[in-house]
């Protein structure tokens, strides 16, 4: 400080002065005592105050003891009179001050002080006269700390507690000015601060507030008691600590009950409300929380679980962070052994997911072990936790790895965890859609193969988890939109995620549900009979449309319940309703309108069948064309029309992907083109690079018309110019369109007469020429039939006679079509304009028996073909291996109408078998596969089961393991249709007898272990404990009979027939089943066995063991040192044997 500042002189000069002059002292005379009228009074005390709130304490205190004495005497502190009183308290107050720090009161006469003081500020909030002085009071003790008297007190609490209470009954009325809450405020603070006011009744009241008013509250209580936490944490936590273990531990520790529940309860809530306002009281709470959940009482730990939870969960909130150990036993409580609880915890932790990124890591974790939790309930939870925590988040965030693991959920065997699962993983990829179709490659590589990997669960096989895709796909991957363009492109946009096999899947799918479509206006059809007959219809038409229901409901997965709403709605004769369903499945409706008519059937539904309408959603969203409708087909057009360049853009890609769905809607709903056709030939006759999508369409939809299209003579010529000078394909497309022309039989008549004359090997375009006849022969056949002989001459003695000496060097059994040589793939076309022709007269009266004869003789010599003849004579052995599938293809094929199913004797049918055991993998796996195809879709007869078995030798894994995939899903829904016995079971007897005629077959030892492993693996796929008696029982059977086709060749049949009974046996002793007798009556197909008559040969039979004594001994061996392993030792020594064609 400078000391030659003036101010300083001045300071200096005005201090002296004052220490200099005279303590002022008190002007008051008059007595108090000496009178007893209020008014006379209040004038004394009223000059009096006015006095003493001007004095400082340097008054002189001599001056001050007559008033001193006097304010206390009991005629002015018990007053009747409120001014009285009032001012009274003011001057108390004030003599205190100029007292201060010490007291003019002794102990006892201070004790009455501050009860007349606490008694006076009781009148706030009321409206009085009195309030300035009340005020005066309050502000007066509150800014000389006069409560600080009170640490010379006994029984503190008795007088400061009703202050307390008032204070807060007064602020909660919402009524104080903020001055008057400011000065009660303090006035708290220092009765905790200074006084030590510690008693529970303070603490619960401070409590009370928080539970009476909510987070951002402007209530006066409230905001006082905010404060008083804020200033003093440390003072209150130990009094808060006390509070709640008073209530917590108690009834941790006690029988539990409701009364008690509730109030732990509300204890609870009111932790949560502290911790989102004053967390530092909670300090030596949270660890109460803590033991709390780990105590027995389930309703005691979900709630410290829930409370936790909820504090984890604030945006502010550090206490993870503070209490590392708390926060790993609340973690620790998603393994808790109450399934509620594990569900509770899951829903707790989606808010801390989205408030804390730091804790973020840790529940990932913690994610991805629920979603394996053993109850379903907790498996659904965790789905639907993930898939609100994937929403909103920075997509750098999100993690790939936890959306994988949803997916396996989406096969999950329990519907709710499928539903929850479908609808996580279609509501992230819904909420990123944007992003996807920018092609954002983080979004992309995070959750763009979404509609991918949901499009795979097809592939299940399962009816419940396809009804659950379909109501995602409509829900979520593609959403309802009535903008036509923008609803297309994201088609395009899900079709181009999609892997080869979900391309497939998808195809599969939409041509799923076109059959159910068809099949579901049959129903219509039903109903509007129903309904025009009013209901009188005959018992054999109620009997016919009742299993038609049931094969309709079949399709579901609840079968009952879709059974029970087919026939409500059958039976409820809505008119209205059926209409609506007629519109809303009409597949030459307009997006917009098959969209409203569902909406309108679904609203009609909830009102008057609302038990129907869950199952009517499921069918509704697998027959509404929604996905693909006709008003996608003009905005696929004009996304397929793109400039081709050699650089793939996005463009380039979507208009590939494009034209794909429009050949699939000519293929599947060749229909929905009626309104487009003009557009389409348009585009063919520009001859640009887009004609060919165009052609192909043009084919496929012309398939539908039955030979009515009608073309332009500008157009019919340019297809028979695209056939006979256009490339393969080219060919193909115009020769389909141009034989389902209008009087095609007629008009093309003599061109193809000319084309049959051109078949000759030297003809340049002899592929191009057989492709054209070949569909000629298919759809407008009359055309060929007078060429027929010359055809088949040439393929026959020409064609197929033709030595293929083209092939690479190492010559390998397969290649795939388009690599093969120009006349290998004359052969096989060639042989298919054969097949052809045959299936298009599969109604007619002709072709006569020796063309018939000639075409079968001519595909069982293909069979026969091998590559190791084609390696001897140099020639392609590929061409062989696609000569030896087509035939057998068509074989089966042909066979299947009843024109020609005569052509299919038990040995051609058993020699089919053999190609089950090719050389060639390809050509085993292809007709697998064609034969799994066909016996999923019942084209083909059940029959063809018995053949699968043959796979039991197959080296490739992958498939035996398809095989055996697809026969175990199919024997749960044949049971389900045919009861007992069906026809897997039955499958045993053809295997039996398919085994006895088998060129490999013989009765050494070693065949025998070969043999062995058929039975092996057919058990393996068909055997059950409720079947096994009959397999057992069916197989003995055979012991009765003989051979139908080689009575000499029995033998071979009863040694199988012990060799199956003996595995059977050993079956049910390894898997603990009874082999009770069968009571059906079963008989065995005559075409394979004849019953021989009862008496002593069939005795003889039945009683002889055929099996050899060697083998049974060695077999014998093998069981008694099995260690352990399912798989026997006995069949290993044929795992090397190379499969015989």
């Amino acid at each position: 400080m400078d000391i030659d500042d003036p101010t300083n002189t001045q300071t200096s000069e005005l201090l002296d002065s004052q220490m200099t002059e005279e303590s002022p002292v008190l002007d008051f005379s008059e007595s108090l005592l000496s009178t007893k009228k209020a008014a006379e009074l209040k004038g004394l005390l009223q000059n009096l105050h006015e006095q003493l709130k001007e004095l400082d304490q340097n008054v002189d205190k001599s001056s001050l003891e007559s008033v001193t004495q006097e304010l206390v005497h009991k005629n002015i502190m018990k007053n009747k009179d409120k001014t009285v009183k009032a001012l009274a308290a003011c001057c108390l107050a004030d003599i205190i001050r100029l007292h201060a720090p010490e007291s003019p009161y002794s102990i006892d006469v201070l004790r009455t002080i501050f009860v007349f003081f606490v008694d006076e500020l009781s009148h706030f909030g009321k409206e009085a006269a009195e309030f300035p002085y009340y005020f005066y009071l309050l502000e007066n003790l509150q800014s000389v700390k006069t409560f600080l008297l009170l640490n010379d007190i006994d029984n503190v609490e008795e007088i400061v507690l009703p202050l307390i209470v008032e204070f807060f009954k007064v602020a909660q009325t919402g009524s104080l000015a903020r001055n008057v809450e400011l000065c009660m405020t303090d006035v708290l603070i220092q009765l905790i601060d200074d006084v030590g006011i510690s008693s529970p009744e303070f603490t619960e009241i401070i409590l009370e507030q928080f539970d009476n008013f909510e987070k951002g509250s402007k209530n006066s209580a409230y905001v006082m008691a905010l404060d008083i936490c804020y200033t003093c944490p440390g003072a209150l936590q130990r009094r808060v600590f006390q509070y709640f273990s008073d209530v917590l531990i108690s009834v941790s520790t006690a029988e539990e009950s409701e009364e008690d529940y509730a109030e732990v309860k509300k204890a609870h809530n009111l932790i949560c409300k502290i911790n989102a306002v004053v967390p530092e009281l909670l300090m030596n709470v949270l660890p109460l929380l803590q033991e709390e959940m780990k105590v027995d009482h389930i309703n005691i730990r979900q709630l410290s679980t829930e409370t936790l939870g909820r504090m984890f969960a604030e945006p502010s909130s550090s206490v993870a962070t503070q209490y590392p150990a708390i926060w790993k036993t609340w973690l620790g409580r998603r393994h808790d052994k109450s399934i509620q609880l594990r569900v509770k915890w899951l829903e707790m932790s989606v808010d801390i997911f989205k408030h804390h990124a730091s804790a973020v890591a840790e529940l990932i974790e913690c994610y991805k072990d629920r979603l394996f939790d053993p109850d379903e309930r907790v498996r659904a939870a965790a789905c639907r936790a993930i898939g609100e925590v994937s929403i909103g988040q920075d997509i750098k965030n999100l993690d790939r790895r936890l959306l994988e693991m949803i997916s396996e959920r989406s096969k999950d065997k329990k519907t709710s965890v499928r539903v929850e699962a479908m609808k996580t993983f279609g509501s992230v990829y819904n909420h990123y859609y944007a992003q996807i179709n920018a092609h954002d490659k983080t979004v992309m590589d995070k959750v763009g193969w979404i509609a991918d990997r949901l499009m795979y669960c097809l592939y299940l096989g399962n009816p419940a988890v396809t009804m659950n895709l379909e109501s995602t796909l409509l829900t979520y991957i593609l959403p309802e939109n009535e903008n036509d363009a923008e609803r297309t492109e994201r088609l395009i946009v899900v079709l181009e995620s999609f892997a080869e096999k979900q391309k497939l899947a998808f195809t599969a799918l939409v041509r799923k549900q076109k059959m159910f479509n068809d099949n579901l206006h049959k129903y219509i059809d039903m109903c509007e009979k129903a309904i025009s007959s009013k209901g009188n219809l005959s018992e054999h038409e109620e009997a016919k449309n009742d299993e038609f229901m049931k094969y309709l409901a079949g399709q579901f997965a609840d079968k009952a319940r879709t059974l029970n709403a087919l026939r409500t709605f059958l039976q409820s004769g809505n008119d209205k309703d059926v209409k609506a369903l007629k519109t809303a499945v009409d597949l030459n409706r307009t997006y917009k309108q098959v969209l409203a008519a569902k909406k309108k059937l679904v609203s009609s539904l909830n009102e008057e069948h609302a038990a129907i309408l869950e199952i009517f959603q499921a069918i509704l969203n697998r027959a509404c064309p929604l996905i693909i409708n006709k008003s996608n087909i003009p905005h696929l057009l004009k996304l397929s029309r793109t400039v081709r360049s050699r650089r793939q853009t996005v463009a380039s890609q979507r208009a590939t992907v494009a034209q794909d769905v429009l050949k699939e809607i000519s293929t599947t709903y060749p229909s929905m083109y009626t309104s487009n056709m003009a557009d389409i030939m348009k585009e063919i006759l520009a001859s640009n690079e887009n004609s060919d999508e165009a052609l192909e369409l043009l084919a496929e939809v012309s398939k539908e018309s039955n030979g009515k299209m009608k073309y332009s003579d500008e157009l019919s010529n340019c297809l028979i110019n695209y056939m006979r000078e256009g490339d393969t394909n080219q060919a193909h497309y115009a020769s389909v369109a141009l034989s389902n022309m209008k009087n095609a039989d007629v008009a093309l008549a003599e061109l193809v007469s000319r084309m049959c004359d051109e078949l000759l090997l030297k003809n340049h375009r002899l592929l191009s020429t057989l492709t054209s006849l070949s569909n000629f022969a298919l759809h407008a056949h009359d055309l060929v039939s007078t060429s027929l002989d010359s055809v088949i001459r040439f393929v026959e003695s020409v064609l197929l006679v033709a030595k293929t000496k083209e092939f690479s060097s190492d010559n390998p059994e397969w290649e795939a079509y388009d690599d093969l040589p120009e006349l290998s793939k004359q052969k096989l076309v060639g042989v298919r304009l054969l097949v052809n022709y045959l299936t298009a007269c599969k109604e007619d009266v002709g072709p006569e028996e020796y063309i018939i004869q000639k075409i079968f003789g001519l595909l069982e010599n293909l069979l026969d073909l091998s590559c190791d003849q084609a390696f001897s004579t140099k020639t392609n052995a590929a061409e062989t291996s696609h000569l030896r599938l087509g035939a057998s293809r068509a074989l089966v094929k042909l066979t299947q109408h009843a024109k020609y199913v005569n052509q299919l004797t038990v040995p051609k049918f058993e020699k089919l078998g053999i190609t089950l055991q090719d050389t060639c993998f390809y050509v085993r796996q292809e007709f697998a596969e064609s034969l799994m195809k066909g016996l999923h879709t019942e084209q083909i007869h059940s029959r063809y089961y018995a053949l699968l078995f043959m796979c039991a030798h197959e080296p490739e894994a992958a498939l035996v393991k398809q095989v055996k995939g697809f026969i175990q899903k199919k024997l749960s829904s044949i049971q389900s249709k045919q009861g007992d016995a069906n026809v897997l079971d039955s499958a045993l007897i053809r295997l039996i007898h398919l085994l006895a005629h088998h060129p490999d077959f013989s009765e050494a030892v070693e065949d025998l272990e070969v043999l062995a492993q058929y039975f092996r693996f057919y058990l393996a796929c068909v055997a059950t404990s409720d079947n096994v008696a009959f397999l057992y029982h069916i197989v003995q059977k055979i012991k009765l009979s003989t051979d139908t086709i080689s009575a000499e060749m029995s033998k071979n049949s009863y040694i199988l027939s012990d060799l199956a009974c003996l595995l059977i046996k050993t079956r049910c002793k390894e898997a603990s089943w009874p082999l009770n007798a069968y009571a059906g009556r079963v008989s065995l197909p005559t075409r394979l066995y004849q019953l021989i008559p009862e008496g002593a040969v069939q005795s003889e039979i039945m009683n002889q063991t055929y099996l050899p004594a060697e083998f049974l001994e060695k077999y014998e061996e093998e069981q008694n040192h099995k260690a352990g392993d399912k798989r026997s030792r006995f069949s290993t020594t044929v795992s090397s044997k190379k499969v015989k064609a």
